[in-house]
């Protein structure tokens, strides 16, 4: 039994050295340069270091973006429509988009990372609400607040 446990702490600790050497060694060797986000057909521009993901660019650049799970790409809030420069779609965005959100190239911000040049539309947030209440993807108990036009609102 003991060696049972052991072999498994080994070849446990073998994949995270192995998955923690692979993230120090991208960061480190691979460059992708300043990279370009451009959001709403041209509405904004910034510039990035590339090699992040798409979520932290945006809120680092004043975007507001719901992502109740931090940006572990588990709550599926973080839907913004990438129109080119996103890379493929990852297995772990499907679970959160209809076939629907797929043809019209919607993904999860914080599972795009940025490589190159990437052109977004972003949703208005109360879109973002209205379809979350649409699908029932929400938190019932949970209280929001938000203002539009200036004028404070409560609900959900």
């Amino acid at each position: 039994m003991t060696i049972i446990l052991l072999a498994m702490a080994v070849t446990t600790g073998l994949f995270l050295g192995m998955a923690v050497i692979l993230l120090v060694a991208e960061r480190h060797l691979v460059n992708y340069g300043t990279c370009q986000i451009i959001v709403n057909g041209g509405e904004q521009r910034f510039s990035v270091e590339g090699g992040g993901n798409l979520l932290a660019a945006l809120l680092e650049n004043n975007i507001s973006i719901p992502a109740s799970c931090g940006g572990k790409g588990m709550c599926g809030y973080c839907k913004v429509r990438v129109t080119a420069g996103g890379g493929a779609l990852l297995p772990t965005e499907t679970p959160f988009l209809s076939r629907r959100d797929i043809a019209i190239g919607t993904r999860l911000a914080c599972q795009v990372k940025i490589r190159q040049d990437v052109s977004v539309n972003v949703p208005d947030f109360l879109d973002v609400i209205s379809d979350m209440v649409r699908t029932g993807t929400f938190d019932k108990h949970a209280k929001w607040r938000f203002s539009i036009k200036g004028e404070e609102h409560e609900g959900f």
